[in-house]
């Protein structure tokens, strides 16, 4: 998931695949240079694209995009954004990473 849905938008962070906020961006950046957009709009057309055509596979994919960018529409201004790598996790409970294969933080960030 894009993101924690249980959480108030106003807050944060948005925490986020790296695929998918690499998918997220490269449509951002495709609307600045002069395509139609807003970026979520873009990514929700792909969804019911992906559906009309019978791939699930895709509609999800382009649906936790538009999930990410319409998250990241929704937040205040300067609120986090936290990209997870491959097998990466994270705790919102402790408000940390948790490394892949491990059940330590990425950081060495005291967390009192």
């Amino acid at each position: 998931m894009a993101y924690n849905q249980d959480d108030d938008p106003n807050e944060g962070p948005v925490v986020v695949r790296r695929p998918v906020y690499d998918a997220g961006m490269k449509l951002e950046d495709e609307v600045k240079a002069g395509a139609s957009g807003p970026a979520f709009e873009n990514a929700r057309e792909k969804v019911h694209e992906c559906h009309a055509a019978g791939d699930a596979a895709g509609a999800a994919w382009w649906e936790e995009i538009f999930k990410f960018l319409m998250w990241r529409e929704c937040v205040a201004a300067g609120t986090e954004t936290i990209i997870l790598e491959e097998g990466e996790t994270y705790d919102y409970d402790k408000e940390e990473v948790i490394r892949a294969g491990t059940n330590q933080p990425r950081s060495d960030k005291d967390y009192r």
